[in-house]
């Protein structure tokens, strides 16, 4: 299958920048971090150990990368070459694979429709947002 139209590397790289600087601030205690912290069941003390920013951030932006890159080629297979139609992929990515992957893991961790709610609507916000910047910027 051809791409209709060539990626821009220019605005996945922006969607991964703008990924992380959203999660800084969705996962701040200022937003959801407090709520969020308590549904993982994990006292932050023990999150804390072993903690390496550099790699988890490190692997967070490069996921972020990934997602912005293959929703990109999406867009360019399916000729996707508005914003609108950027948003309307990347809701039917999020309601097709990362809603319902989340859901079924969750249910099997036995967590909390809170933590589906926080982790999923971070996921849906950055799919939002990178389907808006590429099927502008394509």
């Amino acid at each position: 299958m051809e791409l209709l139209h060539p990626i821009n590397y220019l605005a996945v790289l922006i969607c991964g920048i703008i990924a992380m600087g959203m999660g800084a601030l969705y996962y701040s205690p200022l937003l959801l971090g407090k709520i969020w912290l308590a549904t993982i069941d994990t006292p932050e003390e023990e999150l804390k150990k072993g903690f390496s920013p550099v790699k988890v951030f490190g692997i967070a932006f490069l996921s972020h990368l990934v997602m912005a890159y293959m929703l990109a080629r999406l867009l360019g297979y399916t000729g996707a070459a508005t914003p609108e139609e950027g948003i309307r992929i990347a809701f039917m990515i999020w309601l097709g694979f990362i809603a319902t992957t989340m859901i079924i893991n969750l249910q099997f961790q036995r967590k909390s429709m809170t933590q589906f709610f926080i982790d999923s609507g971070y996921h849906f916000l950055v799919l939002i947002i990178n389907g808006f910047i590429l099927g502008l910027w394509l």
